[in-house]
């Protein structure tokens, strides 16, 4: 069962849902988008529902559907204390029992003494979506210049997404966690036990940088981080308890412990990114949870060891909500494209989603992603 929903659904999902017959949400984008399918009203969608237990979305839009709709309360607190970053922190606090975090709204935050502030730290929504109001701040005056930057850029969030997704009225300040970040899609079964389908590298400029600009993945991440992510997600889940539940997860590891910075409930990674694993594999994620299609490392990397995949979340640059992306010159001037995602919802903030490919031993090619000025492939 899938809830498609603001900002993005890709054709191969659509494509994808229609020929495995899978039932769909009637609403305004599958109206507009599912043809050939099995579209089901609220009453008949949530009746489906309580037979088969799984539900995927292709965005966090689908939340206020299901709190309105859907009579599971395990399954809605499951929802509310991942989505919710303050409630989660709680509920991880036997696990990770010295990590500093505190919660304030935007009024209190302005008066907040800063010597009671481990710095340095993190600035985000306590519920949030794609990197919107994140801040890293190393010091009393960056804190202030973030909290400013904050009051105009929820004005504008508060228009283009809801409560639930942005959830302006609440913010988490918490410590910076050192090392690599790594996003991971993965689901909990029935037995809450842990299946991993993508493992990302997630890739910045430098310790400020909270972009969602590029993610990779090749056969040494998987061969390095299979075993202890999956570590990580059991240990985790001694806590949280979350069944048939998919999700996409970011944390940061150094090499001996893995520190959650999110759980996106009830989908793999946004804008249907995920589906990088289709010209991996063959096999769409959201198949493998709803219908336990599990395509094991070696098959996934067959004949693929030397190869990289990535995924770059190109931003609308201000200023170029009436220019298209320029995707002609985008693959000319990056030659192992695979597929490019035109995002039509200006409100999303991006302009374009890319998949692309390179020999593992190439890797510097895609530093030039990293700085990309935007503004030079718009017209």
């Amino acid at each position: 069962m899938v809830i498609l929903e603001r900002p993005f659904a890709s054709d191969l999902m659509v494509e994808t849902l229609e020929k495995n017959r899978i039932p769909v949400l009637k609403n305004e984008m599958s109206e507009k988008r599912v043809s050939n399918g099995v579209v089901l009203s609220d009453a008949e969608f949530a009746a489906e529902y309580k037979k088969t237990g799984k539900l995927y979305t292709v965005s966090e839009n689908a939340l206020g559907w299901i709190y309105e709709h859907i009579e599971d309360k395990r399954f809605l607190d499951s929802i509310s204390i991942v989505k919710d970053k303050n409630a989660f922190r709680k509920i991880c606090r036997d696990i990770y029992p010295d990590f500093f975090f505190k919660e304030l709204n935007i009024n209190e935050m302005e008066q907040l003494d800063t010597d009671s502030i481990v710095f340095p730290c993190v600035i985000k929504p306590s519920v949030g979506f794609l990197s919107k109001g994140v801040f890293v701040v190393h010091d009393p005056k960056e804190y202030k210049a973030a909290v400013a930057s904050l009051l105009s850029d929820f004005a504008k969030a508060g228009a283009d997404f809801p409560e639930f997704v942005v959830g302006k009225s609440r913010f988490l300040i918490e410590e910076y966690i050192h090392g690599e970040e790594y996003a991971v899609d993965a689901y909990y079964d029935e037995n809450e036990n842990p299946v991993i389908l993508n493992i990302f590298h997630h890739k910045f400029m430098d310790e400020s940088d909270t972009s969602d600009r590029l993610y990779m993945t090749n056969k040494g991440l998987f061969d390095k981080y299979e075993t202890p992510f999956t570590t990580f997600l059991t240990n985790l889940n001694a806590t949280l308890h979350l069944k048939n539940f998919p999700m996409h997860i970011e944390f940061r590891y150094d090499g001996k412990k893995a520190v959650p910075i999110e759980i996106n409930p009830l989908r793999f990674t946004g804008f249907c990114l995920n589906e990088l694993q289709v010209f991996i594999s063959g096999q769409h994620p959201m198949l493998s949870f709803l219908k336990g299609r599990r395509v094991s490392k070696e098959e996934m990397w067959k004949d693929k060891e030397n190869l990289t995949y990535a995924f770059t979340v190109l931003d609308l640059p201000s200023g170029c909500e009436d220019k298209a992306f320029n995707a002609e010159k985008f693959s000319a001037d990056f030659h192992d494209v695979i597929d490019v995602r035109l995002v039509p919802d200006k409100t999303s903030g991006v302009a374009a989603t890319v998949f692309l490919k390179i020999e593992t031993e190439n890797l510097q090619a895609f530093d030039r992603i990293m700085s990309l000025d935007m503004r030079e492939y718009m017209i």
